[in-house]
């Protein structure tokens, strides 16, 4: 063993103690400042690993307000130093963060700054897919269900699923009486994007979910013309925004990039007939519909915004006001 870890584990042993008699303020305030001085003195990863072990120790005793204030520290500590986006530097957040996660006030703040961190190592303007899908399924977990949204469309390819299943759940505790304001959440988002094969996914995990809960509104077409990518096609009766979703990924699945070609004028047809249902959420949809009429059906729509602008402007990120169950059917 290196002296430098035997340093570290002594003074773990001595925090330990602390903390045990009850002294957390005392062993928070030790800590960070042998931390400060580890940086200035430029030992960066023994720093790094002093918070991060003095984090875990912390979260034992529920010192949640602690626990997130060394925890920025050391997530500044790699944004300055540049350190590399990996598995370790990950998991040391994750760790972290997953028990931080009972304290509503702190978690924020702290899993904001990470993919801030993911952001800038990455430089792809969203981030780390997987601490995307993490954060996702914390989320959910906690029926933050709006957050959870906004990391599972930039998550991994798991995260669509994991998307379709929280909004079958979403839509159950709202008790909305057209499930298809949900599914569209997900299906509608993915495939402005571009991420067809996400869009089924999450589609697929949704419907399956609504066959079970309600198997005499669910009914499989064997129509043979009906073959498709998304799997089996229902008609749902009761959730007419439902069948939408269905119809709108079969007209883009047979999608020929041309505005004069025949799924062209299905999904125009689709949009006359079913855009103005969404109620509040009508506005949002027709954007993100004249985004995919643009993707897939070749269709120029003139607008002073990108998709990304778009995108951010629709999906805010988990700092900015976001609806809570009562209101949980805005889609923006």
């Amino acid at each position: 063993m290196s002296s430098a870890n035997s340093r570290i584990e002594r003074f773990i042993k001595n925090l330990r103690q602390s903390l045990n008699e009850g002294n957390y303020y005392e062993g928070h305030q030790e800590l960070r400042a042998i931390a400060s001085r580890l940086v200035k003195q430029k030992k960066h990863e023994r720093a790094i690993q002093l918070l991060y072990l003095g984090a875990l120790e912390l979260c034992q005793y529920h010192q949640w307000g602690s626990v997130a204030d060394l925890t920025s520290f050391m997530i500044n500590i790699y944004v300055e130093e540049k350190v590399p986006v990996t598995d370790e530097s990950k998991e040391r957040v994750y760790d972290i963060f997953e028990k931080l996660s009972h304290a509503t006030e702190y978690y924020s703040r702290v899993f904001e700054s990470a993919i801030q961190w993911s952001i800038k190592e990455l430089g792809n303007g969203v981030g780390d897919s997987q601490m995307h899908h993490f954060v996702g399924c914390i989320l959910r977990n906690k029926a933050r269900y709006q957050e959870a949204e906004t990391h599972f469309l930039v998550g991994t390819t798991e995260s669509p699923v994991a998307l379709g299943n929280m909004l079958f759940e979403w839509a159950v505790r709202t008790e909305t009486k057209d499930f298809g304001v949900f599914v569209a959440r997900g299906v509608i988002k993915y495939l402005a994007m571009g991420w067809y094969e996400a869009a089924c996914a999450c589609w697929k995990a949704f419907v399956g979910r609504l066959a079970q809960a309600q198997p005499d509104s669910v009914v499989e077409r064997t129509d043979a013309a009906l073959t498709s990518k998304i799997g089996p096609v229902y008609f749902v009766s009761g959730h007419e925004l439902v069948n939408f979703v269905q119809l709108l990924l079969l007209t883009v699945e047979r999608g020929q990039a041309s505005p004069g070609s025949l799924s062209a004028g299905v999904f125009g047809s689709l949009r006359k007939q079913y855009e103005g249902r969404f109620g509040v959420n009508a506005e949002v949809v027709h954007e993100l519909l004249d985004e995919i009429a643009q993707k897939y059906f070749g269709v120029v729509v003139q607008r002073q915004q990108s998709i990304f602008d778009i995108v951010g402007s629709l999906f805010a990120p988990p700092s900015r006001p976001a609806v809570t169950s009562s209101n949980a059917e805005a889609m923006d």
